[in-house]
């Protein structure tokens, strides 16, 4: 039997492995309640970048629509001027205040269409077209420039932070479990001390292992 130094000394070092087994299982609660928080960002993030896409989306759609609007009203507006032309040849005398006053009005749409005609419009056989796709992945483009559109990769980095802090959390039973072996082995004779102290040992250690290995590696 060991003397009652001896005894204090491994009562002392079991009080160490216990608080040392308490200390390391909260640091590691606490980083999984960190990991817990970048989740609830990503999920914050994925909202607002589903919110700011329909807004694109709409933004898009109505500028697309008042453009193309104003792409056939240039058009129709060109081609009544040339008409007005032609017949103006025949009645001078009616037709080319008509077409002058036309040529004011197209000079309007013109204005209200100039980003259209050199930017989103090609021309063929003299005649304009939209180009909407065009349109759309230039403006698109343009919008994600300036915040993210897209909340798939926002949605995946909160599933993988939750698993995470799942994970990170569930290592918390092996520090129980060492806490339990230590403070059982604290309170048996010397002879039972071992394998008490043994199990807790192995539990710390794998604990601490898979925990030193998911935050720091």
């Amino acid at each position: 039997m060991p003397d009652e130094k001896t005894n204090d000394r491994l009562k002392t070092l079991l009080s160490i492995l216990i608080a040392l087994a308490a200390t390391t299982g909260a640091l590691v609660s606490w980083h999984a309640s960190r990991v817990g928080g970048q989740a609830s960002g990503a999920d914050a993030a994925a909202i607002a970048a589903a919110l700011a896409d329909a807004r694109t989306e709409m933004d898009i759609a109505s500028s697309s629509y008042n453009l193309e609007r104003n792409a056939r009203e240039f058009q129709y507006r060109r081609d009544s001027a040339s008409a007005i032309r032609e017949e103006a040849k025949r009645r001078p005398e009616i037709l080319n205040r008509l077409a002058d006053d036309l040529q004011e009005e197209l000079a309007l749409v013109y204005v209200r269409a100039y980003q259209l005609v050199f930017d989103f419009t090609k021309a063929e056989e003299g005649r304009y077209a939209f180009e909407r796709e065009r349109f759309y992945k230039t403006n698109r483009v343009a919008a994600e420039s300036v915040e993210p559109l897209e909340s798939a990769p926002f949605i995946v980095r909160s599933a993988e932070r939750r698993l995470e802090s799942a994970r990170l959390v569930s290592l918390n039973a092996l520090f129980t479990a060492a806490i339990f072996f230590f403070s059982v082995s604290l309170k048996t004779d010397f002879r039972r001390k071992l394998p008490w102290t043994a199990a807790g040992l192995v539990s710390y250690l794998v604990g601490a292992g898979m925990a030193f290995w998911r935050i720091l590696l």
